[in-house]
């Protein structure tokens, strides 16, 4: 079987080139996208620890779409085990899992090997979002809404070990959130919350596990026992029998993520065992001022060190949550309030929120927005010679904090900018290829630098160069500015190789400008010897932004300055 790296659709082997992107289809699996003779795979979902997860129809019931979990092969093979032993673990698991039915639980309804020698589990098709995307996108949530989606976690948990069945890898990305079909369905304003890969930790090789949990880091052994940052620490020991309050840590670990924003422990995967089994969860007060002190006393129960220290099950947690939590069931939406949003990143990054700048990381390792629009923004957090974090994100009108956690990854170039974040090709610097670009909304007319995506004050998607746009409009005037802006960027381009250059991005600009035009930091400006002062005396009439007599070209917002 093949598929598109781009659209991830799956097509049979003989198809080389994807009809729908035209792009070079590539093998991922041996033989047909029909698996089994009755999944017909559709297109990949994603892909874990595990395998990887396909969207795929069930020729036997046309109309029903399943999700279809591949197996990695070395995971059911083991040199130490007799022939089909670690097959044979692989069918038991996948009954057990199978065993479980809740309203809460995602049902796994067929397992098998095809043909081909790939193994498989059939699971209901859950349409709707992870809790890992939700945070991803607004960061935190209320305390109220967290016990809600944590109610409906805990029921599913719970009906899993009333069967003996542990789940050993509960995570935000297990957490699925589904919208109702009916309408007249009562459930929480979220929809209906389901955990999945029930039990399927268990189906890994035993001697990877064994030790990947002692030295392993990369992608492969942190997720085949489960995930570092929401396991208890008696997960991370050998030969340690678990029981249901090694899940009551994991739940406990979600909520502290859904209300700080973060799991209590990051890094790798030594540092993680470390800190497990030394340290004590840091207080979630500490990231978050609004939280009730009742609400994180029982948070940081489940999160005790000690097994025997935490609540004895899953029901005995959720009830002692519910009662710190109390009865407060206003409506949070009816609460409108400045939105206060805490990004939390590297210092030194800087943070950007529909390509308009909002300040800088400094020791205190935050930034805090204020006055944000409710409504989804595009969040941007970058660092020189780090991937930028960037995200579509929402605030939300009520008056509780919201923080998200940037992730920056260091750049496989070495810190090098591709094209796209404006460096240059083959690695030579040209000043034509370093402009800034300039566009605007066709829906409002306001202009951003070239490369935005979602316009922050109307949310449109469809930009216009400005040359374009003032074209397009007709009259004297339009062409007039259009000429405005070239004269504008010749003068930079005529003052930019003897002035100063952006750290960042490489752009020239005369010397004293201190604002990127394209990214948006500040400029080291040349020491006051070399540069003498000059007063402030132009102010852009769009974004008030001032600059010293004889600026043309607002380095914040792009347009012709008006002297």
């Amino acid at each position: 079987m093949r598929e598109c790296p781009r659209c991830e659709r799956c097509y049979e082997d003989e198809v080389l080139v994807c009809p729908e992107e035209g792009s070079n289809t590539k093998l991922t699996l041996p033989g047909a996208p029909l698996m089994a003779g009755r999944y017909l795979l559709e297109k990949r979902l994603g892909r874990g620890a595990m395998g990887q997860v396909y969207l795929a129809r069930d020729q036997n019931l046309v109309t029903r779409r399943v999700a279809v979990k591949t197996v990695r092969p070395d995971i059911l093979s083991d040199e130490d085990m007799q022939e089909g032993e670690a097959i044979a673990r692989f069918e038991r698991e996948a009954r057990t899992a199978a065993s479980i039915r809740h309203t809460n639980v995602v049902d796994v309804t067929d397992f098998g090997k095809s043909p081909e020698g790939v193994f498989y589990l059939v699971m209901e098709y859950v349409q709707g979002e992870t809790l890992h995307h939700l945070l991803r996108r607004e960061g935190t949530l209320s305390v109220q809404r967290t016990l809600k989606l944590l109610r409906q976690v805990a029921a599913g948990v719970e009906a899993a070990h009333d069967e003996g069945i542990l789940h050993r890898d509960l995570k935000p990305a297990n957490i699925f959130i589904m919208q109702p079909r009916k309408k007249n369905v009562a459930v929480i304003d979220d929809g209906i919350v389901k955990v999945g890969d029930f039990g399927l930790a268990k189906i890994v090789n035993q001697a990877i596990a064994d030790t990947s949990g002692i030295s392993g880091s990369g992608p492969a052994s942190r997720g085949i026992i489960g995930t570092p940052e929401y396991m208890a620490p008696e997960q991370m020991q050998m030969d340690t029998k678990l029981d249901a309050r090694a899940d009551v840590y994991a739940l406990g670990v979600i909520a502290y993520h859904m209300l700080g924003g973060r799991p209590p422990f990051s890094g790798d995967l030594t540092q993680l065992v470390m800190q497990k089994i030394m340290n004590q969860p840091p207080p979630l007060s500490g990231l978050r001022s609004d939280i009730p002190p009742e609400v994180e006393r029982a948070v940081m129960h489940a999160l005790e060190k000690e097994a025997e220290k935490r609540p004895a099950s899953v029901a005995e947690w959720i009830e002692e949550f519910e009662s710190a939590v109390g009865n407060d069931d206003d409506d949070e939406g009816e609460k409108e309030t400045d939105s206060r949003v805490i990004v939390m990143a590297p210092v030194g990054a800087e943070v950007y929120v529909d390509d308009e700048r909002h300040g800088s990381i400094g020791r205190s390792g935050r930034v805090i927005l204020k006055s944000i629009a409710p409504g989804r923004h595009v969040l941007r957090v970058s660092r020189a010679g780090e991937i930028d974090d960037e995200r579509v994100i929402e605030i939300r009108p009520d008056s509780s904090e919201q923080i998200i956690q940037a992730v920056l990854r260091p750049h496989p170039s070495g810190g090098q900018l591709t094209p796209s974040r404006g460096g240059s090709i083959g690695g030579a610097s040209r000043a034509g290829a370093s402009l800034p670009g300039v566009v605007m909304c066709a829906q409002c007319s306001s202009r951003f630098a070239a490369g935005v995506k979602f316009c922050g004050r109307c949310g449109g998607r469809v930009f216009l160069p400005v040359s374009d746009a003032q074209g397009s409009q007709g009259g004297g005037q339009g062409s007039g500015a259009g000429s405005s802006i070239g004269s504008g960027i010749r003068s930079v381009v005529a003052h930019g190789t003897s002035g100063i250059q952006c750290s960042r991005c490489g752009t020239h600009y005369q010397a004293g400008t201190k604002f990127c035009g394209r990214c948006g930091i500040p400029i080291q400006s040349a020491p006051a010897a070399q540069v003498s002062p000059r007063s402030f005396q132009v102010v852009c009439h769009n974004c008030q932004t001032p600059y010293p007599a004889g600026t043309k070209f607002c380095g914040r917002c792009g347009i012709v300055i008006r002297t």
